[in-house]
């Protein structure tokens, strides 16, 4: 790895190849999300949604640039246009997998939050009901993190060669961001499972040679802490407060307040995701444009 506080600067940048006033605002956008990498927090991870939104952003409108509308489509152009499709289309279905975790743990957050604040206080029975939903939901996450994994490994297997060189530099690219959007979903999975070692360094090969930027540190002994983490720990202590009849007033409030905010971090999540599928949705329909034009 190389040292951040002597770094190696490269003369290759995107504009140079491309030369499109996109390209500047690209770099800009990959610069900031690449401080954020690893994602090893949920506020990383906010910042990393608006900065991917931007990138796909930038990389329509380079799309959308005459050197690459101007692209003789032969057949192995048409196999590079085509392999990006592909690799946008398990992105595409994996934001549907991450809102059927974040709908049902929003529905039983508000849920516990309905009976404290009704009752002023939290019986067992719905303690019971929540720890049974956390335990049920962390496995399917354990799950569909592994599912993630073979996304990610099947996300470097695209072609890396074409007829046009504008338009092999730009799918790269693409590539790439794709890359960075699995890891950001697997650091979302980690935060909503809890209790987890942070996201590992994941791609920015191809745009390594295009940038004159270094990999940040991978924090591999920090650990995601949030709110998931706070209410396991405050529901573990009021369990054991409840069930040796003991005064639980603290235990309560210390659970509604990580309810409350695991509630605004959700919808967070939620807004992040849907920017990120209208903007993945807008990339496809430029990819699918090349072919048909």
């Amino acid at each position: 790895m190389e040292n951040s506080s002597n770094p190696q600067v490269r003369s290759i940048s995107l504009p140079c190849r491309l030369s499109t006033p996109s390209s500047s605002q690209f770099e800009i956008n990959l610069k900031k999300l690449k401080t954020l990498l690893p994602f090893y927090s949920s506020e990383s991870i906010q910042t990393g949604f608006v900065c991917l939104v931007d990138l796909y952003l930038s990389v329509d409108r380079l799309i959308g640039s005459s050197l690459i509308q101007q692209v003789n489509l032969d057949y192995r152009n048409k196999a590079l246009v085509e392999d990006a499709l592909t690799g946008s289309t398990g992105v595409l279905d994996y934001y549907s997998k991450l809102m059927g975790f974040l709908t049902p743990m929003k529905e039983n957050v508000r849920t516990l939050q309905s009976v404290i604040r009704r009752k002023g206080s939290c019986e067992a029975d719905h303690l019971s009901d929540y720890v049974l939903y956390r335990n049920k939901s962390k496995k399917n996450i354990a799950k569909s993190l592994g599912s993630l994994e073979q996304m990610e490994k099947d996300s470097k297997l695209f072609l890396e060669y074409g007829e046009d060189h504008h338009l092999s530099i730009v799918v790269g690219v693409l590539r790439e961001i794709v890359t960075a959007t699995i890891s950001m979903f697997r650091a979302l999975l980690l935060c909503l499972f809890g209790k987890t070692k942070p996201v590992a360094y994941y791609g920015f090969s191809f745009i390594a040679k295009l940038m004159s930027t270094t990999r940040p540190d991978c924090h591999e002994n920090q650990e995601i802490v949030n709110d998931n983490d706070q209410i396991d720990v405050a529901l573990h202590s009021l369990q054991k407060t409840v069930k040796n009849n003991e005064n639980k007033a603290v235990e309560v409030q210390i659970v509604m307040e990580s309810l409350v905010n695991l509630d605004l971090q959700i919808e967070i999540y939620e807004d992040g995701l849907d920017s990120l599928f209208r903007r993945l949705i807008q990339t496809r329909v430029s990819l699918l444009n090349i072919l048909v034009n």
